[in-house]
């Protein structure tokens, strides 16, 4: 599972999520925010696996 994560292309938008996912994480550790603990863990757990719409593939395909 590791070297799937490392070896799928990091694409400009994914390495937003995770820069977002890791400083609301760093912020809830210093400020004890419950809701940027959420937040920050699922941006940083989406980026990991290359998951959600960050791409542009949550498109419906044509029939």
């Amino acid at each position: 599972m590791i070297k799937a994560i490392w070896n799928t292309p990091w694409t400009f938008m994914r390495w937003l999520r995770l820069l977002i996912g890791m400083y609301l994480l760093v912020t809830a550790y210093l400020e004890w925010d419950f809701m940027a603990l959420i937040v920050g863990g699922l941006f940083t757990f989406l980026a990991l696996l290359n998951q959600g719409c960050g791409s542009g593939s949550c498109a419906v395909p044509k029939k």
